[in-house]
């Protein structure tokens, strides 16, 4: 899930008439430089935490001015600078939506994360954060927002600016897009000072793509796990499967976590809960939604477990992901199960079949190699980096996988896979139970043997093996190792 920088976001929320802080945007060092007081920013997508990183920075006399735009435009990776004019700013709101799924009581949406309170310290208030749920196809008139809004003086000009938000957010189809903080001027006008969004490249129209276009780096700097999830994607292009490395050193003492963030939600929460902190090094960006398989979903996991730095695995969505998080969970206990170094895993499920997710952990949780803790969606990533430093003790697990032998059922193509029978496991013949249990009634048994129904699809969710594994005697197995890049231990 690509994320858009600033000056790019900017673009989208000016089209809808959100007002923003005055700032100019620098690719190159210019000829007249702009006029101080101003904010240098380097404009490096997915960066987070900028100022303490020295990515952000005052500029009071024209030589801070020329020297900040020298050294910035030289960063790596980074496109150009946003130089913003400071502002007085009276007080400060903070506001993000988000893809809402939906559960059994809500229709699918979007969803307003707000704060009566914004900057730099809104990780610490992550879990009181108001929610205001809206439809995508019939969105909240200015109104309708303000009666949902808490009893704060600027409630009606924060219902304007709320209303442009999110018609931005619907008619880019972005996944997040966020405004932090939203200043109060001493006039009482609201501006953004601060923005960014996170979209899905497929969600993007023909005609607003000049608006997503980003400058191509003249060099390949792509990492052999980030090249390795590029085959995957190209293999099975379903749903999203993302993975960036880190560029940045870990700190000396700093915890590696690696990262399968599930959605913008969950990538958004896990960004507040560890801004500002050295305690704690993330390894990489990652995401996996959109509808994508179980199949994909280990195979990204695996990708995720092989970066050697890593001490421990966090897994979480938004708490409202609308992939069956029961699948999501098959796919984590089978990567445990076939890693070379599977990593103590953090797993907080949000969405449908959260329980049966839950349930599955907590039956297999002690046959696995190494420690797991799951959560529930209402507990926020901020109360889960509790128990990093107790997983982040134990000696990384080195584990040889040998898949059991068998005959070959059948082989997939979309998504890939290969359908491995074990009749050794099925003396008596009979119908195994992973036939019943298969959603699309995609397996067959025919002829004391496993084939695949031509009618049917399979949608790649692992339950076939599950239940395999779980109530039978592991009848049928599936072999995704093989299609594993070569750059995945």
């Amino acid at each position: 899930m690509p994320a858009l920088p600033e000056y790019k976001t900017r673009v989208l929320l000016e089209n809808h008439g959100v007002p923003l802080a005055h700032a100019s945007f620098y690719s190159v060092m210019p000829e007249i430089l702009p006029k101080p007081v101003v904010f240098l920013k380097a404009q490096i997508p997915g960066a987070t935490s900028r100022a303490g990183k020295g990515l952000v920075r005052r500029a009071s006399t024209p030589e801070e001015i020329s020297n900040g735009l020298k050294e910035l435009l030289a960063v790596d990776n980074c496109h150009g600078v946003l130089a913003a004019d400071a502002v007085d700013i009276r007080k400060e709101f903070y506001a993000a939506c988000l893809l809402d799924f939906g559960d059994g009581n809500r229709l699918p949406g979007g969803v307003i994360l707000f704060s009566t309170q914004g900057g730099s310290g809104i990780e610490e208030r992550s879990g009181s954060l108001e929610k205001m749920y809206f439809s995508l196809l019939n969105p909240p008139s200015a109104e309708k927002i303000a009666l949902q809004l808490p009893d704060v003086t600027e409630r009606v000009e924060l219902s304007g600016f709320l209303h442009g938000m999110i018609n931005t957010f619907i008619g880019y189809k972005l996944i997040v897009l966020e405004t932090n903080p939203i200043a109060v001027l001493p006039d009482g006008s609201l501006i953004a000072v601060d923005c960014r969004a996170e979209f899905e490249k497929q969600s993007v129209s023909k005609e607003d793509a000049h608006l997503f276009e980003l400058p191509e780096s003249t060099v390949d700097d792509s990492t052999p796990l980030e090249k390795a999830v590029e085959k995957i994607n190209a293999a099975d292009p379903a749903g999203t499967g993302f993975f960036r490395s880190s560029r940045e050193q870990i700190p000396c003492g700093a915890i590696a976590v690696a990262t399968n963030l599930c959605g913008g939600g969950g990538k958004m929460l896990w960004e507040m809960a560890t801004g500002g902190r050295s305690d704690i090094s993330t390894l990489n960006e990652s995401d996996t939604s959109g509808g994508l398989s179980a199949f994909k979903s280990y195979r990204i996991l695996r990708v995720i477990m092989s970066q050697p730095e890593a001490r421990v695995l966090i897994l979480t969505g938004s708490g409202m992901a609308f992939q069956s998080q029961y699948h999501l969970a098959s796919a984590v206990w089978k990567a445990l199960r076939e890693s070379p170094e599977p990593l103590p895993c953090l797993l907080r499920f949000g969405g449908t079949d959260q329980d049966k997710a839950m349930e599955l952990m907590a039956a297999v949780e002690k046959s696995l190699p190494v420690r797991i803790k799951s959560f529930i969606p209402e507990i926020f990533p901020n109360a889960m980096i509790d128990q990093l430093e107790e997983l982040a003790a134990d000696v990384r697990v080195k584990q040889e996988y040998v898949p059991a032998k068998g005959e070959l059922a059948f082989e997939l193509n979309s998504p890939p896979g290969r359908f491995i029978y074990h009749p050794e496991n099925n003396p008596d013949g009979i119908e195994p139970s992973c036939i019943r249990e298969c959603p699309t009634g995609f397996l067959l048994w025919k002829n004391g043997r496993i084939e695949a129904n031509p009618l049917a699809k399979c949608t790649g969710c692992l339950v076939c093996e599950t239940v395999s594994l779980l109530l039978g005697n592991g009848e049928l197995t599936i072999d995704l190792d093989l299609d594993l890049p070569g750059e995945v231990g």
